[in-house]
């Protein structure tokens, strides 16, 4: 039988404004099982920048852009804070990607250059401003995976979602989390106010079915073009992912003897 050792680690739980509290955390061996690179990363390696994550995030990423090790990806992250999600993206594909990266902080852009890696790109930017992202993506390739982790405001979500969907890559992730400000006032949330990001997104689910909607109450065109490039949609705990393939084509059912 598998001897089982414990891990004493530290657990950080956070809000969005960086209250940090440091707790005793104990994982075991068993924990790791699945082979997770992220968590192992998180929780066993020793890191130049820090870095600050809800736990069960790490399991969501791995889920999704597993995919995409030993292929080069492309990443844009919104949202830069000391640097330790770049210092984590490179590792998991082993500095086979591309990093870009947005923040309003200027230090964000020393980044790259703490880590000593000529693969990440940092660039200052405000992402509730339509005519930055606009100016901001002419010259960006497509980009394989999207983690929106920026300023979590009700219209830095939308705004952003809706300037980027059309530059993820056709086989694409886009992913945007801490969507529980959805739920609090102090950023535009409210449960179940019509504004919030949460309630924007639960509209993905009526346009993957457009083609079964037979009352068309709906902008038919938005729908569909939705449906024609999102295979998708994923909801977590705080964390709302869009998987992309493009696929113009119905539904199709067939009856076999």
């Amino acid at each position: 039988m598998e001897q089982r050792k414990s891990i004493q680690k530290n657990r950080i739980k956070t809000n969005i404004k960086h209250n940090i509290v440091h707790e005793s955390y104990t994982y075991t061996m068993s924990s790791f099982a699945n082979n997770n690179k992220l968590e192992n990363y998180f929780w066993k390696t020793s890191k130049q920048l820090e870095i600050h994550k809800w736990h069960h995030y790490l399991s969501i990423y791995d889920k999704h852009f597993k995919r995409f090790q030993g292929k080069n990806p492309t990443i844009l992250e919104i949202g830069i804070s000391k640097g330790g999600s770049v210092e984590m993206w490179n590792h998991y594909f082993d500095g086979q990607c591309t990093i870009y990266g947005i923040d309003i902080d200027p230090a964000c852009l020393e980044v790259p250059k703490k880590l000593n890696i000529t693969n990440a790109h940092i660039e200052l930017g405000d992402q509730s401003k339509r005519e930055f992202w606009q100016a901001y993506l002419k010259d960006k390739p497509k980009f394989d995976i999207v983690v929106e982790d920026g300023g979590h405001t009700m219209e830095q979500q939308i705004v952003t979602y809706e300037e980027l969907i059309n530059h993820v890559s056709d086989n694409g992730v886009y992913l945007c989390e801490d969507l529980h400000t959805s739920y609090w006032e102090s950023y535009g949330g409210g449960f179940k106010k019509s504004t919030t990001f949460i309630e924007y997104a639960k509209q993905f689910v009526d346009m993957l079915n457009i083609f079964h909607i037979r009352d068309k109450g709906c902008d038919e065109v938005k729908y569909k073009q939705f449906r024609k490039t999102i295979q998708s949609v994923h909801f977590y705990d705080s964390v709302v992912v869009l998987e992309k393939q493009y696929d113009p084509e119905p539904p199709k059912a067939t009856i076999q003897h």
